[in-house]
Parts: structure tokens; C-alpha cells; sequence
């Protein structure tokens, strides 16, 4: 009994060390190669911090690149076909975004300055757009963001269903809708404030669905009445849809 748990112990302890050789292997083949393709795409040899990754398998880098324009910190990731991915250019066009997006709405009157403008570009549009990295980064712009940008703007204001309300939002949308598919719009009561359980938040898009209108179903204040809803957090339901006086709309099945 004695020498077969002896000898267990001894297999055991053999496996559990060439397993430990075998990923400290991995692992280190995996930084080298992701700090070969850092050099190769942007120039700069970073140091590369890994972690396992469940979902795709083998290992996520997070580098931080120090050159402008890209300087931050980015994630790199590997496909099944080898490939490798990272997060540096659709970074990159949601900042130009919503800086040229907030310096237009701000310029024109429609924004103050200390309202937010947010962007969003789905991972994979480099990938689509085969922008060129080096020298100079292509602009979102001239990709195809009709397709790829959505836009959060926060109004630093309470909800108080007037027509100078409205006709803001109105004014976003006409100002911007050549450049987006999606506008989400939400009111925090004030600069600063906390969001959590007093936001609201109306949505729309490009194409019309069953919930969210299209922009051009919405042209003047009427349209904005007709469509009549709200959507926000409170702190027994989470989700809550609201008429724009801010009264919860009923939920069908509980009358």
C-alpha cells in the first residue's frame, strides 16, 4: 500500500511538473509572439502581460503602447485561425469620434460643453476597413460609419418633458444622423452626478423597429409625442419603461 502511494505520489508529481514546463512554454511563446506583432504593427516593443483566455482559448495580452497617437493601454487577442487581434484602432476612432462629435454639437449651440458625447466601434471594423496603422491612422470617418458608429449623448438635466427638451434631441439627431446608425440619449440630473437609478434614456436608429423609431420617423416634436416612451433604472424593478411626463408605463399582464 505503501509503495503504490508512493508511486502515485511520483507520476503525479511528474505530471503536474511537465504540465507546469508545458504552460510556462505556452505562455512564454505566446508574449514572444504577441510582442513580435506589437513591433511589426506599431513599433514599439512593449511589454505584454497575459492571462488566460477562456473563450477563444490560449492567452489575452494587454500592452501599453507610449507613442502617439495610440498612446494607452490595449488588449490583444488570438483566433482559432492563428490570427491576431487587437482593440488599437477602434480605440482610436471612438475618441476622434466623440471629440469631433461634441466639438460639432457644442459649436452649433446644440451641447454645452460639459455634456457628453460617447462612441462606439464594434471589434473587427480595422479588420474590414484594412486600415493602414503606420504612418498616419485612417479616420473612422473613412470607413463606412453608417454601418459601424453608435452615439450616447448625455444631457446633464432632468427629464421634464418640455418641447426645448425634445427639440434638442431632435437637433442632435438631424446634426448627426449621416454619420451613425444608433443614438441613445440619457438624462442625469446634473453634471457629476450619480447615474445609477435616476437615468433615462430614449433610443433611435437608423431603421425603424418595433421599439425604437428611426430618424426619420421622428422630424418634428408630434412625432416624438407619438412615440411617448422612456426607458430607465430604479431600484426594485431595474428596468422600467416611461412616458416622457416620467409616469412608468404598465406593465399589460399585471392589470
Amino acid at each position: 500500500m505503501i509503495k503504490k502511494r508512493l508511486l502515485a505520489s511520483i507520476v503525479g508529481g511528474v505530471l503536474a511538473g511537465g504540465l507546469f514546463v508545458y504552460t510556462t512554454l505556452e505562455k512564454s511563446e505566446a508574449r514572444e509572439t504577441y510582442m513580435a506583432y506589437v513591433k511589426e504593427t506599431y513599433n514599439e516593443q512593449a511589454d505584454i502581460e497575459l492571462s488566460r483566455d477562456w473563450h477563444m482559448g490560449g492567452y489575452i495580452g494587454e500592452m501599453t503602447l507610449t507613442k502617439e497617437p495610440f498612446a494607452g493601454t490595449y488588449y490583444l487577442e488570438t483566433y482559432g485561425d492563428g490570427s491576431i487581434h487587437d482593440n488599437v484602432l477602434e480605440t482610436y476612432w471612438e475618441r476622434e469620434a466623440e471629440r469631433t462629435i461634441h466639438e460639432r454639437l457644442v459649436s452649433e449651440g446644440i451641447l454645452k460643453e460639459e455634456e457628453t458625447v460617447r462612441a462606439e466601434v464594434p471589434t473587427g471594423v480595422s479588420d474590414d476597413a484594412q486600415a493602414k496603422v503606420s504612418p498616419t491612422p485612417t479616420s473612422i470617418y473613412e470607413t463606412n460609419p453608417k454601418t459601424y458608429l453608435d452615439v450616447s449623448i448625455m444631457f446633464h438635466e432632468d427629464w421634464n418633458n418640455t418641447d426645448e427638451q425634445k427639440q434638442r434631441i431632435l437637433d442632435v439627431i438631424r446634426e448627426i444622423e449621416p454619420d451613425v446608425y444608433w443614438i441613445h440619449f440619457s438624462f442625469d440630473g446634473k453634471p457629476g452626478g450619480n447615474d445609477d437609478y435616476t437615468e433615462r434614456y430614449m433610443m433611435f436608429t437608423r431603421e425603424a423597429s418595433d421599439i425604437d423609431p428611426s430618424f426619420l420617423d421622428v422630424r418634428m416634436i408630434e412625432d416624438l409625442n407619438a412615440y411617448d416612451r422612456l426607458y430607465g433604472f430604479d431600484e426594485t424593478t431595474f428596468t422600467t419603461e416611461y412616458r416622457f411626463d416620467g409616469t412608468p408605463i404598465e406593465d399589460e399582464t399585471t392589470r
